[in-house]
């Protein structure tokens, strides 16, 4: 499946966090832009502020514990996500208020292309799936959250 191939691509091994204890919504987003810098190369805080800007424009607090706080950013050469699953949820201005523990940030070129939304898409699509969810949060494997973020099965854990 090609939307799995590019988000393998997008979700490179080493771009999952497990156990994040951050206090608030604007320390998550920073943990996030400090994962993302390494892997993509650009500053720390250029990503940091264009999620923040983003995030600005309204929550991407998504409901049920997840949310996909996603930018675009002209300095970028490609489409990149970190994957953290937080110690302790914390609030996020979600659409149904309830607490985020689970978080894929997403950046992408700011160019006229689908990236963006395929990436934001897929990951959601996986999110979704109360199995999946569940798979998510009871594994303490990194490359199993990896596994069932790609679309694997999300029975197993080990």
């Amino acid at each position: 499946m090609s939307a799995v191939m590019s988000l393998e691509k997008v979700l490179p091994c080493g771009s999952v966090l497990l156990g994040v204890g951050v206090p608030d919504k604007a320390q998550l987003i920073s943990r996030a832009a400090r994962q993302l810098a390494v892997m993509t190369g650009a500053s720390a805080e250029a990503l940091e502020s264009a999620l923040l800007a983003r995030e600005a424009l309204g929550s991407t607090g998504v409901g049920s514990g997840i949310a996909l706080p996603h930018a675009r950013l002209h300095i970028l050469g490609g489409t990149h996500a970190v994957f953290l699953r937080l110690a302790t949820p914390i609030s996020f201005d979600s659409v149904d208020d309830k607490p985020v523990d689970l978080v894929c940030a997403i950046v992408a070129p700011d160019e006229p292309s689908a990236a963006l939304l395929t990436a934001v898409s897929a990951i959601s699509r996986t999110l979704r799936d109360a199995a999946k969810t569940t798979a998510l949060r009871g594994t303490s494997n990194a490359a199993d959250v990896r596994r069932i973020l790609l679309g694997g099965d999300g029975g197993a854990t080990h």
